[in-house]
C-alpha cells in the first residue's frame, strides 16, 4: 500500500472509531486530547506494528481505565504478538 492510500485509510478508519466513541460516551470532555488525535493513534500502530512483543503497565487500582480489553485483543488476535501486563501501584 502506498503511504498516501495508508494515511488516508488510517484516516477513514480513525474517524469511523471516534464517531462510535462520542455516540457511547455523553461527555466528550472526559475523554483526553490523545483519544481525538490521529498522530497519537499511528504512532501507536505504528509501535504496535514493528514490535516482538508488547508491555503494557497498567495502574492495579483502576485497570480497566490503564488496560483497556479492545486493545489487549487486538494485540494478541489481529497481530497475533505476545503481551505482556505489568501491574503497579503508586502508594
Amino acid at each position: 500500500m502506498k503511504k498516501e492510500e495508508l494515511e488516508e485509510s488510517e484516516s477513514k478508519y480513525f474517524k469511523s472509531w471516534i464517531k462510535d466513541t462520542y455516540m457511547k460516551v455523553q461527555d466528550r470532555e472526559k475523554l483526553s486530547f490523545f483519544e481525538h488525535n490521529l498522530e497519537v493513534w499511528r504512532q501507536l500502530w505504528r509501535v504496535c506494528e514493528i514490535s516482538n512483543v508488547l508491555v503494557i503497565v497498567a495502574d492495579i487500582r483502576n485497570p480497566i481505565v490503564h488496560l483497556p480489553p479492545s486493545f489487549c485483543s487486538y494485540v494478541m488476535e489481529t497481530l497475533k504478538k505476545p503481551l505482556v501486563i505489568a501491574l503497579t501501584k503508586v502508594i
